[in-house]
């Protein structure tokens, strides 16, 4: 037997922003004050701000408060801040970094030309414009902080809000709207897991498998907003997850990494309850990968890569003959077991110890574009082969080995940003976004239309 579902989303933004309006939720935003040493405003002083990684221009002039605003701007840095006016010394900041989804404000006092300084002092402070309960992590964060799933769950239970398995606010991890580089990335089919977050999938594609949709080393930064103003932020009752991914820099910079636990690594054993029952386990996981940033031409086009392999495998406890199992005799299981076999031709399977894999593969490619000092273009996709098999056996429900099943799930996502700024006054952000995800089973019993079997044993049912 053999089922399949299959879904193809496409997903059209646009955003029209305003001096006063909000960051992008792709981008960060930088916002502050320019005046002369007796405080009066400067009006028409220019700031460029250089995203130097990429070499990456915006700027932007003063309004007739002094005031100036850059919107659409790249997540994280670092920046140099470069304020400018006529007769005046020109005051510059560097290292200046922003987080996504926020916008930082940065006041400048300029200093007549004809004054002799010794020092020059520029003022910053972070504007509280992420209004609501939620957090933001840097791409430093995220590259820092302990992992263990190495997923984005791992990145959001940072915020006071998130409870267990990923639930925001004691909702269900379902109620969650997850969304990378600006588009949809919720499991739309539903086939997400009970155990939601605690398996590291958060309800996202790839839930089925038990797989991450995409490598956290192509991760960039991480927004997390429970309740914001931000009209942007919807279509979610729990928790809104927002990332972005990396871009290549004019720097060539990369890394081959590995990641690897077992038994005597989580003190895990094969359907223990106590300790007459401990056998060693067949537990182990590993991931291993490498990623590439790099220009293909300085200040202009650039590429990132990340390529990434997960195996894992986890006995499934409760086997026939240990004393937590539904069947504690092993010769009941052979006798069930002769039985169908001899009259219906069916191999019931494995009884004793048991194991269940998972395993994906991920190709991570993105092409980022600076056309001019106004426009910005980034396309990217996102590509997971993954599969696992399913067995689950509890001290109520005995199941057999030819009850398992191999999920597949093959997903698909491309995104393409448009940024543009227009004088200063307004920005642009236009989001393209295609999703196909393939996921569907296949049984591994050797006898295909053999319908499932219930016996009930000792108040209880077995499979």
């Amino acid at each position: 037997m053999k089922s399949f579902v299959s879904t193809t989303l496409l997903v059209f933004v646009l955003f029209i922003t305003s001096s006063n309006a909000w960051a992008q939720v792709t981008t960060s935003g930088l916002s502050g004050h320019i005046a002369d040493a007796k405080k009066e405003a400067l009006v028409g002083a220019t700031v460029q701000a250089v995203y130097t990684p990429t070499g990456t221009k915006y700027a932007a002039v003063t309004d007739i408060e002094g005031r100036y605003r850059i919107n659409n701007m790249n997540a994280g840095g670092p920046y140099e801040i470069t304020v400018t006016y006529v007769s005046y010394q020109t005051a510059t900041r560097n290292d200046v970094v922003l987080q996504l989804g926020e916008t930082t404000n940065l006041n400048f006092t300029l200093q007549d030309a004809s004054t002799q300084l010794s020092e020059v002092v520029v003022k910053a402070n972070r504007e509280a414009e992420r209004q609501g309960a939620g957090i933001s992590v840097s791409g430093e964060t995220i590259r820092r902080l302990p992992t263990i799933s190495r997923s984005l769950t791992d990145m959001t239970r940072l915020s006071p809000q998130v409870n267990n398995n990923n639930s925001f606010a004691g909702t269900n991890f379902r109620y969650n709207n997850v969304t990378v580089d600006g588009a949809i990335n919720n499991d739309a089919i539903g086939f997400s897991p009970s155990l939601g977050g605690s398996t590291g999938t958060s309800g996202q594609p790839g839930s089925s498998t038990r797989t991450n949709p995409i490598s956290l080393d192509a991760i960039q930064d991480i927004q997390v907003a429970v309740a914001p103003f931000d009209v942007r932020l919807g279509n979610f009752l729990g928790g809104s997850v927002n990332a972005v991914t990396r871009s290549g820099t004019n720097e060539v910079t990369g890394s081959v990494y590995g990641f690897a636990r077992n038994a005597a690594l989580t003190g895990a054993w094969n359907g223990a309850s106590n300790a007459k029952e401990k056998l060693p386990s067949t537990f182990y996981e590993y991931q291993t990968g490498v990623r590439v940033g790099l220009p293909l031409i300085k200040n202009k086009l650039f590429f990132f890569t990340n390529e990434e392999i997960t195996r894992r495998q986890d006995p499934v406890q409760f086997q026939a003959g240990s004393p937590s199992s539904l069947i504690k005799d092993v010769a009941l299981a052979q006798q069930l077991s002769d039985f169908v076999k001899t009259n219906y031709g069916l191999d019931a399977g494995a009884y004793g110890d048991y194991s269940i894999y998972a395993k994906s593969t991920k190709f991570f490619n993105r092409l980022d574009w600076n056309i001019n000092d106004k426009n910005q273009l980034s396309i990217r996709n996102n590509t997971v082969f993954s599969e696992a098999t399913n067995l689950e056996r509890d001290a109520a429900n005995f199941r057999f080995g030819s009850i398992d099943f191999k999920q597949t799930n093959n997903q698909s996502s491309t995104v393409a940003e448009l940024k543009s700024q227009f004088g200063g006054r307004a920005s642009n952000s236009l989001i393209l976004g295609y999703s196909n995800v393939h996921d569907f089973r296949n049984t591994l019993s050797n006898v295909r239309t053999f319908p499932q079997v219930e016996i009930g044993y000792n108040g209880v049912r077995s499979s």
